[in-house]
């Protein structure tokens, strides 16, 4: 099964009922194959109390974050929202409300829409981080096969108020390597992970927000992400 996520080709292996998920992905060419999903590398056993099927999801999704910090890329346990052409993704640990501070975008400003709910991924090219919607997409299944330039991220914590605030780089690349994948079989898949972190703390803002699940917090979130990314593009062109 050939297909074509974030901007590479990918060939993934039918096993275990994984193919319903990449149909909005699927590639119909001859072209060299940059990413091969064996079947034969699924560990279903190391996933106690999975279902097969959840298994090869878990293990599929691990193999291909894996090859892709090889192209300059990496995927993030994040909601992903795309609006006016940016994207902006929001993370943090399970039931921070992640998910429902993208439903609250989508409630909040008319044509945002969740485009991956679960591990979109980044990847820098020609100088620009893109954000891709991914098969890899939670238990929702709530995924479009999206490319677009990422405006910023924010990792959401509960708070009796609204509070926001820029996370300093180094603070930011904890946040982030709190959410993404952190074993590694070799020192080189690590030192991959971190060069790439690297590069995006530097060129992307990240952000806390500390917050309740209301329109005031999406509003909030809003307005920050884009000030600082003009800010940094303004910063980029001195």
């Amino acid at each position: 099964m050939l297909c074509k996520i974030a901007d590479l080709f990918v060939e993934i292996s039918e096993a275990g009922g994984i193919a319903p998920r990449c149909v909005n992905y699927m590639a119909d060419c001859a072209v060299d194959v940059d990413i091969i999903i064996d079947k034969e590398l699924y560990k279903p056993e190391r996933w106690k109390g999975l279902s097969y099927e959840q298994a090869v999801y878990m293990d599929s999704g691990l193999i291909f974050y894996a090859e892709l910090l090889k192209f300059g890329g990496m995927m993030l346990h994040a909601s992903a929202v795309e609006l006016d052409g940016k994207a902006y993704l929001f993370s943090g640990p399970s039931g921070m409300g992640k998910s429902t501070h993208a439903r609250l975008w989508q409630q909040s400003f008319p044509g945002a829409r969740v485009f991956n709910d679960d591990k979109p991924a980044l990847r820098k090219l020609d100088g620009v981080w893109y954000a891709y919607g991914t098969p890899w997409c939670g238990k929702d299944g709530i995924n479009i096969n999206l490319k677009v330039p990422l405006e910023g991220i924010c990792f959401l914590r509960r708070g009796e108020k609204n509070e926001i605030r820029r996370l300093s780089p180094l603070e930011a690349a904890s946040a982030i390597i709190s959410q993404t994948l952190r074993r590694f079989s070799s020192t080189k898949g690590l030192a991959l992970m971190t060069d790439t972190v690297d590069s995006l703390t530097r060129d992307i803002p990240v952000f806390e927000l500390r917050c309740r699940p209301d329109t005031e917090a999406a509003i909030m979130s809003y307005k920050a992400l884009n000030k600082s990314s003009r800010e940094v593009k303004n910063e980029d062109k001195k």
